[in-house]
């Protein structure tokens, strides 16, 4: 895994509530512990709490009875580096999967609980260590990688890649996509990321994997993390937009698809979730 920085944003504790927009699919309302009438919910199980996951939930609300975050410890070097998979609920009831982590037994009891998993998304060459698993748990979803991953992992049972063509007619037309495909690895040429940048329009939230990051600076991250913030802002990113980025002019063209879509909020696997402002934070983060 690879971690992104450093967008000056609203650092998010505990639950961050933002409704859905209206035009095309519109956000449940709040249940109440005493509504047996409202949406499915997770259950009640909790973790330990860590900077990753600050209310040791299963599953976060981030757009109300539409996008959820599963925020984990990810440790690198003894590091905590946070991860975070997104679940969205698409209009026919169907969850979309992005980024997949381990499918342990409390979540997977909240997954079940949302609804039924059509769609699991691996969105570069990094995040790929649990998609075999869901693809296990969860045989009639359909297991999705950013393009050239099925020669890449030819192991994982991949039913289709995803990223150059838009995004799939089964997903209802609730996504655009970009392909971030203009980097490399600077000692082997070989691609490295082959990043797949999605938004939900209806929601406005865009998920970003390893292309965008942000990670919080404040008192109560423990010194490794800020640590590694420091190393991701200040020495990775100035290195992948010097060195990694070949293709400058694909690279601008990715990033305007991106800024065109109608988002204001972004949910990175490593980092802070954004409830504002998001477009802003990835309009610096992924300047030349």
């Amino acid at each position: 895994m690879r971690a992104l920085a450093s967008a000056p944003t609203p650092a998010t504790r505990g639950v961050v509530h933002r409704r859905a927009r209206t035009r095309a699919h519109r956000a449940r309302p709040r249940a109440s512990a005493s509504d047996p009438s409202s949406s499915a919910r997770p259950p009640s199980a909790r973790y330990e709490k860590t900077w990753s996951n600050p209310t040791g939930n299963v599953l976060t609300d981030v757009v109300l009875g539409v996008v959820w975050a599963a925020e984990r410890p990810f440790t690198w070097n003894a590091i905590d580096v946070g991860g975070k998979m997104a679940v969205v609920r698409l209009r026919d009831g169907a969850l979309w999967v992005h980024s997949p982590i381990d499918l342990d037994d409390a979540t997977r009891a909240a997954i079940d609980a949302l609804g039924s998993v059509k769609h699991v998304v691996s969105p570069n060459y990094e995040h790929v260590k649990w998609a075999a698993q869901w693809k296990e748990a969860y045989p009639d979803a359909t297991l999705y990688g950013c393009p050239g991953m099925r020669a890449k992992k030819p192991g994982i049972p991949w039913d289709a890649e995803v990223g150059e063509d838009g995004a799939p007619e089964a997903w209802g037309g609730e996504f655009d996509v970009a392909l971030f495909d203009c980097e490399v690895n600077p000692f082997t040429s070989t691609p490295f990321f082959n990043e797949v940048v999605f938004c939900h329009a209806a929601s406005g939230v865009a998920f970003v994997t390893d292309v965008f990051w942000n990670y919080p600076g404040g008192d109560d991250v423990p010194p490794g993390t800020r640590l590694w913030k420091f190393g991701m802002d200040r020495v990775y990113l100035p290195f992948y937009r010097a060195a990694m980025v070949r293709d400058r002019e694909k690279f601008a063209r990715a990033r305007e698809k991106v800024l065109s879509w109608d988002f204001d909020a972004a949910l990175p696997c490593h980092g802070s979730f954004i409830p504002r402002g998001a477009k802003d934070a990835l309009r610096r983060h992924l300047a030349l």
